[in-house]
């Protein structure tokens, strides 16, 4: 089998920036942005980023009822409205082959989070989306 190297070359360090930067942004709870980054990388089967988001989730308050609904937080009386207008763009913004970001589910999340908090929900979600490719693409999940 073929074992590929994601820390080779100049792209690693400089998605490791991004990230930094993104999170240095960031005014939304952490515990939301640990759900984003986990329910993103539900959707993209990145096994090894489900592990890695969902014990930092743990670390942050975050129950294992929740964790567990969260595959079908649409179902579940578990997630108030500001997560769910979050969840509902994570997952716009990594499903976007299907089609744009609706305007509802942007509209949604700037009436949750502001303008700003929606902005930073994007970027969060576009990293953790990069970071999930990295590690499916390269076999590490």
């Amino acid at each position: 089998m073929t074992t590929l190297d994601p820390l080779a070359g100049p792209g690693y360090p400089a998605l490791v920036a991004l990230a930094r930067a993104v999170d240095e942004d960031v005014s939304v709870s952490e515990g939301l942005v640990e759900l984003v980054r986990l329910r993103c990388s539900q959707v993209n089967g990145c096994a090894y980023c489900q592990r890695l988001h969902g014990a930092r989730a743990v670390e942050l308050g975050e129950s294992a009822e929740r964790i567990a609904a969260l595959a079908g937080w649409r179902g579940s009386a578990l997630f108030d409205p500001e997560e769910r207008a979050a969840l509902e763009l994570a997952e716009a913004v990594t499903l976007v082959a299907d089609g744009r970001v609706p305007e509802e589910v942007l509209d949604a999340a700037v009436a949750a989070h502001g303008v700003a908090g929606a902005q930073q929900l994007i970027w969060v979600s576009l990293v953790v989306n990069a970071f999930n490719r990295l590690a499916v693409g390269m076999r590490l999940a």
